[in-house]
């Protein structure tokens, strides 16, 4: 009986290595959809601004619709704050798990100017932003493919080598 609940309680275990494999794989296509995002929304605003010149939360507004993610919940707090002065949108940015402290304040200084200068300096700001998440967004499709398959990988073999020693 006790070499059935060992073997059990082994399976168990490498179970729950492949979760926390999988779960790591998870956070860098979080990553890679988080820039994604973050492109698609500078985009859509140096469309915007250059064509139709629409006030900054009208594009953040008809950008949000349909859309669910880290960025976008983000998004919405800057909106929010936009139009409420007392509260500060990156607050609680450290809850987004997606980032680093580095890329976090990367957004911050993307989002912060926005709507706060001439058009000329905000359509530069914007499409230089669109070239720092076009790289972020390579870089991070290359971590996704590197790290994230190897992670998973690892987890799954640790796995593995928990059921051999315990069964």
């Amino acid at each position: 009986m006790s070499d059935v609940l060992r073997v059990i309680g082994a399976i168990l275990l490498a179970l729950i290595c492949c979760y926390i494999g999988v779960l790591i794989k998870k956070r860098y296509k979080d990553r890679v959809t988080f820039y994604k995002s973050a492109y698609d929304f500078a985009t859509a605003l140096s469309t915007e601004l250059a064509m139709l010149k629409t006030p900054m939360p009208d594009i953040a507004q008809k950008f949000l619709q349909g859309r669910k993610g880290d960025f976008e919940q983000m998004l919405e707090r800057w909106i929010k704050s936009s139009k409420n002065l007392s509260e500060d949108a990156f607050e609680h940015i450290g809850s987004l798990h997606v980032l680093k402290k580095d890329e976090q304040s990367e957004i911050k200084a993307f989002l912060t100017p926005l709507g706060k200068s001439v058009l000329n300096e905000q359509l530069a700001h914007i499409n230089y932003f669109k070239e720092v998440f076009e790289q972020k967004i390579k870089k991070c499709v290359d971590e996704s493919k590197k790290l994230g398959n190897m992670y998973f990988k690892l987890c799954a073999l640790l796995g593995l080598a928990l059921v051999l020693i315990l069964a």
